[in-house]
């Protein structure tokens, strides 16, 4: 069967991971949405895909993931353009050296990472309802084991540390993805998060060339790295897997998801609010 009427959106798409998904997902005949910064390179990303993919059923959305203006403004028009979405693939990511602050005034790497995530997949299950049977990948990684919940450093305060801050992060990706799959299981969308291997991306791009060169010698290279992601997008055997965790192609129990249901609610809560929805 045709994938040609199924669209799968992807966010942080102009390079890495985010780019090798969507050159796979053309191929595999799906329309693809990216969702990349206004810039040359995402212009040269899609120019890229376009041609190795042979499809015509590519396009770009501008979308600024620290800014939540921008990504509300990019889902009306996703809602306003299609009727659906049959996979969303939550994959942009930071790794911060210094402190930033998001246009809202956020940490830049819990806004991007865990907010911008919250946000737009929130704003979109209303198409992805209307499939018939939909995922939702959020892009997670090994170091959420590292992460801690402070329900008072939520966002984070205080003292800057980029690790820490961005394993609190994959952790909150992992929490609300097993929330959100509770919460909607009963209306035909999965909602699973993955670790696709410790990949030589541009998530390493503020650290010295020096050190992004000699540790790409060692780390998975992106292609390789897209490959457990689309396998658990387009998957028969992952149809009916919801609220999991998977290391690579491996579903591995969650660690550090200790949480009592209230305490989850409560993220869940300062989320809303921060997000304003």
């Amino acid at each position: 069967m045709s994938e040609t009427n199924k669209l799968t959106v992807i966010t942080g798409c102009s390079s890495g991971i985010g780019k090798h998904i969507a050159i796979e997902m053309a191929k595999l005949d799906y329309k693809v949405l990216m969702l990349v910064r206004d810039s040359d390179k995402s212009r040269d990303a899609y120019n890229e895909i376009v041609k190795i993919s042979n499809s015509n059923n590519i396009k770009m959305l501008y979308t600024d993931f620290a800014s939540l203006d921008s990504i509300r403004s990019t889902s009306d028009n996703i809602i306003k353009e299609y009727s659906q979405i049959d996979i969303l693939i939550n994959n942009a990511g930071v790794i911060k050296r210094k402190y930033e602050s998001s246009g809202d005034g956020y940490e830049m790497t819990f806004a991007v990472n865990y907010l911008a995530t919250f946000l737009l997949t929130n704003l979109l299950l209303p198409l992805l309802k209307n499939a018939s049977f939909s995922r939702v990948i959020n892009l997670s990684s090994e170091l959420y084991k590292n992460g801690i919940i402070d329900l008072e450093n939520i966002p984070p305060k205080g003292k800057f540390n980029g690790t820490k801050n961005y394993a609190d992060s994959k952790l909150l990706i992992n929490i609300f993805t097993k929330e959100l799959a509770e919460r909607i299981k009963n209306d035909g969308i999965t909602v699973n998060c993955l670790h696709p291997g410790v990949i030589g991306t541009d998530a390493f791009r503020e650290y010295p060339k020096i050190f992004v060169k000699l540790m790409n010698l060692f780390l998975t290279k992106p292609e390789k790295g897209a490959l457990p992601v689309i396998r658990l997008a387009t998957s028969p055997e992952y149809k009916n897997v919801t609220g999991q965790y998977f290391n690579v192609n491996k579903l591995v129990p969650m660690k550090n998801y200790i949480f009592e249901k209230e305490v989850i609610q409560e993220i869940w809560n300062i989320s809303r609010q921060l997000v304003n929805i």
